[in-house]
């Protein structure tokens, strides 16, 4: 994905929570607590795995929490984690492969913070 679609992608698209709910706040915002919940132990999960070079095991959590956030409209956060799981299966050195991943962990605990500010103002 490039850039330019990046920055077409939201924090937290308001569309999908409620194409999938309707328009019932106290279940999105139930939702959305849940996924912080989630993302916060997924993201602890995932530094610990990077410190411990377990390469797989990063991917399979980004996968994990990329079903979670697509599914509260956390774009920005699906496309990190992508870009995460991308990372882990590619055949670059495992120097570089470590540096990438380490740059979108980084941008993931970024996204993280910003969903969790978009659903506290909501």
């Amino acid at each position: 994905m490039e850039i330019n679609t990046l920055d077409s992608l939201k924090t937290l698209n308001e569309d999908v929570m409620l194409e999938l709910l309707g328009d019932d706040r106290d279940e999105i915002n139930s939702f959305r607590q849940q996924f912080l919940v989630q993302a916060k132990n997924s993201l602890q999960k995932i530094a610990g795995y990077y410190r411990q070079n377990q390469i797989k095991a990063i991917k399979d959590e980004a996968h994990y929490l990329k079903t979670s956030a697509k599914a509260i409209g956390a774009e920005r956060c699906a496309y990190y984690l992508q870009q995460l799981e991308d990372t882990t299966q590619t055949h670059a050195t495992e120097n570089i492969r470590k540096q990438q991943c380490r740059a979108y962990i980084e941008s993931l605990s970024n996204e993280i913070k910003s969903v969790f500010h978009a659903c506290n103002n909501k």
